[in-house]
């Protein structure tokens, strides 16, 4: 059965992300990568986090050039933010910095890739949605778990 794409509607209408349902049979976490985002006026923050087997099929040191390849292009893939996360275009937002975090060694039991991102907004009171893209450059990825948060909680 495939997936089928669906909008998470955000408190109050303010925000709408893109994702996907996760088959059956999984892991816990496998194919789940979670997402902070938070707005406070102009300024958007995302954080994202997967597990290193969801966005590279492996987890600990790269075993061989087809995994080295495979997290050099994750790292190449969440570097850009601004392909990863889409704000409506009203609002005007315009990537700011990028953080990626592309070490798949498994630390505290896990191993975890991630990315921060810092976004300015021109227009921050005409942001009302969020595309999330993830799941184009990382086919492993079946689900996104979101926290948000606004001036207004």
């Amino acid at each position: 059965m495939r997936a089928r794409p669906r909008c998470l509607p955000f408190l109050s209408g303010i925000l709408a992300v893109t994702a996907v349902t996760l088959t059956q049979g999984a892991a816990p976490d496998a194919g789940i990568a979670k997402v902070t985002i938070r707005t406070d006026g102009g300024t958007v923050r995302v954080e994202l986090t997967a597990p290193a087997l969801t966005l590279v099929g492996f987890a600990g040191d790269p075993g061989n050039a087809a995994q080295r390849d495979d997290l050099k292009l994750a790292a190449e893939n969440l570097q850009s933010g601004d392909a990863l996360v889409r704000f409506n275009t009203q609002a005007r937002c315009v990537l700011e910095s990028a953080k990626v975090d592309a070490d798949p060694r498994i630390r505290k039991g896990t191993a975890d890739l991630g990315a921060s991102y810092r976004f300015g907004c021109a227009l921050p009171g005409e942001l009302h949605s969020a595309a999330i893209g993830l799941f184009v450059g990382f086919p492993a990825l079946r689900q996104a778990h979101v926290h948000y948060t606004t001036a207004q909680g």
